[in-house]
Protein backbone atom coordinates (compact mmCIF):
# COMPACT_ATOMS: atom_id res chain seq x y z
CA UNK A 1 0.00 0.00 0.00
CA UNK A 2 1.40 3.40 -0.96
CA UNK A 3 1.02 6.63 0.95
CA UNK A 4 -1.84 7.43 -1.44
CA UNK A 5 -3.96 4.53 -0.14
CA UNK A 6 -3.60 2.20 -3.08
CA UNK A 7 -1.02 -0.25 -4.36
CA UNK A 8 1.20 0.97 -7.16
CA UNK A 9 1.82 -1.71 -9.75
CA UNK A 10 4.37 -1.66 -12.50
CA UNK A 11 3.24 -2.51 -15.98
CA UNK A 12 4.66 -6.03 -16.53
CA UNK A 13 4.67 -5.45 -20.30
CA UNK A 14 6.80 -2.30 -20.10
CA UNK A 15 10.29 -2.89 -21.52
CA UNK A 16 13.18 -2.43 -19.07
CA UNK A 17 14.43 0.44 -21.24
CA UNK A 18 11.24 2.43 -20.53
CA UNK A 19 11.42 1.79 -16.78
CA UNK A 20 14.67 3.72 -16.48
CA UNK A 21 14.46 7.22 -15.06
CA UNK A 22 15.00 10.10 -17.43
CA UNK A 23 15.94 13.73 -17.06
CA UNK A 24 14.95 16.69 -19.19
CA UNK A 25 15.58 20.43 -19.36
CA UNK A 26 13.53 23.27 -20.82
CA UNK A 27 15.81 26.27 -21.40
CA UNK A 28 13.98 29.60 -21.49
CA UNK A 29 14.45 33.33 -21.68
CA UNK A 30 12.13 36.32 -21.54
CA UNK A 31 11.94 38.60 -24.57
CA UNK A 32 9.81 41.72 -24.28
CA UNK A 33 7.71 40.11 -21.53
CA UNK A 34 7.17 36.89 -23.52
CA UNK A 35 8.49 33.45 -22.55
CA UNK A 36 10.51 31.64 -25.22
CA UNK A 37 11.48 28.01 -24.63
CA UNK A 38 13.90 25.76 -26.51
CA UNK A 39 12.79 22.39 -27.85
CA UNK A 40 14.41 19.75 -30.02
CA UNK A 41 13.18 17.60 -32.88
CA UNK A 42 14.77 14.15 -33.09
CA UNK A 43 16.70 13.26 -36.24
CA UNK A 44 14.96 9.88 -36.32
CA UNK A 45 11.56 8.67 -35.05
CA UNK A 46 13.32 6.04 -32.92
CA UNK A 47 14.71 8.88 -30.76
CA UNK A 48 11.24 10.01 -29.73
CA UNK A 49 8.87 10.86 -32.53
CA UNK A 50 8.50 13.46 -35.24
CA UNK A 51 7.44 16.51 -33.23
CA UNK A 52 9.45 19.09 -31.35
CA UNK A 53 9.79 18.08 -27.70
CA UNK A 54 11.60 18.55 -24.42
CA UNK A 55 15.27 17.55 -24.57
CA UNK A 56 15.47 14.48 -22.35
CA UNK A 57 17.15 11.14 -21.95
CA UNK A 58 18.20 8.35 -19.62
CA UNK A 59 19.87 9.14 -16.34
CA UNK A 60 23.07 7.11 -16.31
CA UNK A 61 24.23 5.03 -13.34
CA UNK A 62 25.89 7.30 -10.79
CA UNK A 63 24.19 10.48 -12.05
CA UNK A 64 21.68 12.50 -10.10
CA UNK A 65 18.51 13.53 -11.98
CA UNK A 66 19.81 17.08 -12.47
CA UNK A 67 23.20 15.85 -13.73
CA UNK A 68 21.54 13.50 -16.22
CA UNK A 69 19.08 16.15 -17.36
CA UNK A 70 21.76 18.75 -18.02
CA UNK A 71 24.04 16.23 -19.75
CA UNK A 72 21.14 15.42 -22.08
CA UNK A 73 20.51 19.16 -22.64
CA UNK A 74 24.16 19.60 -23.59
CA UNK A 75 23.99 16.65 -26.01
CA UNK A 76 20.60 17.42 -27.57
CA UNK A 77 20.51 21.24 -27.41
CA UNK A 78 24.14 22.29 -27.08
CA UNK A 79 23.40 23.96 -23.73
CA UNK A 80 26.54 25.26 -21.95
CA UNK A 81 26.62 25.48 -18.16
CA UNK A 82 27.96 29.08 -18.20
CA UNK A 83 24.88 30.11 -20.23
CA UNK A 84 22.55 29.08 -17.38
CA UNK A 85 21.55 31.91 -15.04
CA UNK A 86 19.27 29.83 -12.83
CA UNK A 87 17.79 26.34 -12.85
CA UNK A 88 14.83 24.99 -10.95
CA UNK A 89 13.19 21.61 -10.63
CA UNK A 90 9.77 21.46 -12.23
CA UNK A 91 9.13 18.02 -10.77
CA UNK A 92 8.83 14.42 -11.76
CA UNK A 93 6.38 13.42 -14.46
CA UNK A 94 6.20 9.64 -14.57
CA UNK A 95 9.80 8.54 -15.09
CA UNK A 96 11.01 11.99 -16.20
CA UNK A 97 12.62 14.55 -13.86
CA UNK A 98 12.12 17.92 -15.56
CA UNK A 99 14.07 21.11 -14.91
CA UNK A 100 13.73 24.63 -16.27
CA UNK A 101 16.83 26.71 -16.98
CA UNK A 102 16.87 30.46 -17.47
CA UNK A 103 19.62 31.28 -19.94
CA UNK A 104 21.73 34.39 -20.57
CA UNK A 105 22.05 34.34 -24.35
CA UNK A 106 19.71 32.49 -26.73
CA UNK A 107 22.50 32.38 -29.32
CA UNK A 108 25.14 30.84 -27.02
CA UNK A 109 24.57 27.14 -27.71
CA UNK A 110 27.04 24.60 -29.05
CA UNK A 111 26.78 21.64 -31.39
CA UNK A 112 24.32 18.82 -30.79
CA UNK A 113 24.63 15.07 -31.25
CA UNK A 114 23.29 13.20 -34.25
CA UNK A 115 20.10 12.40 -32.29
CA UNK A 116 18.98 16.01 -32.81
CA UNK A 117 17.51 16.95 -36.16
CA UNK A 118 16.66 20.55 -35.24
CA UNK A 119 16.22 22.93 -32.32
CA UNK A 120 13.83 25.85 -32.05
CA UNK A 121 12.74 28.65 -29.74
CA UNK A 122 8.98 28.61 -29.33
CA UNK A 123 6.41 30.45 -27.29
CA UNK A 124 4.26 28.24 -25.08
CA UNK A 125 1.38 28.67 -27.54
CA UNK A 126 3.51 27.43 -30.42
CA UNK A 127 4.44 24.32 -28.44
CA UNK A 128 0.82 23.80 -27.45
CA UNK A 129 -0.22 23.78 -31.10
CA UNK A 130 2.72 21.86 -32.61
CA UNK A 131 4.71 20.11 -29.87
CA UNK A 132 4.68 16.50 -28.75
CA UNK A 133 1.19 15.93 -27.37
CA UNK A 134 1.94 14.05 -24.13
CA UNK A 135 4.46 16.74 -23.11
CA UNK A 136 2.00 19.65 -23.39
CA UNK A 137 0.89 19.43 -19.72
CA UNK A 138 4.56 19.46 -18.66
CA UNK A 139 5.22 22.58 -20.72
CA UNK A 140 2.11 24.25 -19.27
CA UNK A 141 3.42 23.48 -15.77
CA UNK A 142 6.78 24.99 -16.77
CA UNK A 143 5.04 28.15 -17.98
CA UNK A 144 3.19 28.53 -14.67
CA UNK A 145 6.45 28.14 -12.72
CA UNK A 146 8.37 30.54 -14.99
CA UNK A 147 5.64 33.17 -14.68
CA UNK A 148 5.80 32.86 -10.91
CA UNK A 149 9.63 33.03 -10.82
CA UNK A 150 9.78 35.94 -13.25
CA UNK A 151 6.82 37.86 -11.82
CA UNK A 152 4.95 37.60 -15.13
CA UNK A 153 1.25 37.44 -15.67
CA UNK A 154 -1.13 38.63 -18.38
CA UNK A 155 -1.28 42.10 -16.80
CA UNK A 156 2.53 42.37 -16.83
CA UNK A 157 2.69 41.99 -20.62
CA UNK A 158 -0.18 44.45 -21.09
CA UNK A 159 1.46 47.00 -18.78
CA UNK A 160 4.85 46.61 -20.52
CA UNK A 161 3.22 47.31 -23.89
CA UNK A 162 1.37 50.30 -22.42
CA UNK A 163 4.59 51.73 -20.94
CA UNK A 164 6.48 51.37 -24.24
CA UNK A 165 3.63 53.00 -26.16
CA UNK A 166 3.59 55.97 -23.78
CA UNK A 167 7.35 56.66 -24.04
Amino acid sequence: MSKYGFTLKENPNMPEEKKKERGGVIPYYINDGEILMMFMKPSNKKYGGENFQIAKGKIEDGETPIEGAFREAKEELGLFGPNVVQSDSLGRFGQIHVFIAKIKDPDMFGDTTDETGAVTWWTPNQFDSQGRSWQKPIVRAAVRKIKKLEGLDENTRTMDRYRRASL
